[in-house]
């Protein structure tokens, strides 16, 4: 989690994240934040794909690698974290507050440590205060995949 927030925090000054960003929303109106959220949310879906960390290794990329890739014709394969990190560095290149989610689906434990397995993004929508969830992996999923989480854990992303 640390690298993730760490990331996002870093890479939305990147100018490469932001070029993305506004590339992404420039035939939305200003201030149309929803139509925004959604609009990143959606260019992650189609130009992003899914893939495991390697076996046994923690591997976190930075959102601004990821961009560069994604400027030269790349598709990014990314993990849960991969995936939160460049979203959250993407919303809140455009201003938007962002908090990422980490969520256990089995009551696991580590020296004494629950074990959260999956993490994503959630966005506050600045006209209706609300907070959007934004998850790639359990994209055709949510449902499903929510009801069975058995905890969950909130970190802010400032």
């Amino acid at each position: 989690m640390a690298l993730v927030k760490r990331y996002a925090l870093e890479s939305q000054r990147d100018p490469s994240v932001r070029l993305l960003a506004e590339t992404v929303v420039q035939h939305i109106g200003s201030k149309d934040y929803l139509s925004e959220i959604l609009a990143v949310y959606y260019f992650v879906l189609r130009h992003c794909r899914y893939a495991n960390d390697p076996r046994t290794v923690e591997l976190v990329k930075r959102p601004e690698w990821v961009a560069k890739q994604m400027a030269a014709g790349g598709t990014p394969s990314l993990d849960c974290d991969d995936l939160t990190a460049f979203l959250a560095a993407l919303l809140m290149s455009l201003g938007r507050e962002v908090r990422a989610v980490t969520v256990a689906f089995k009551d696991a434990f580590h020296n004494g440590e629950r074990q959260y397995s999956h993490i994503y993004v959630q966005v506050r929508e600045p006209r209706s205060n609300k907070w959007i969830t934004l998850d790639p992996v359990a994209a055709e999923e949510m449902g499903t995949m929510l009801r069975r989480v058995t905890a969950m854990k909130i970190w802010p992303i400032a």
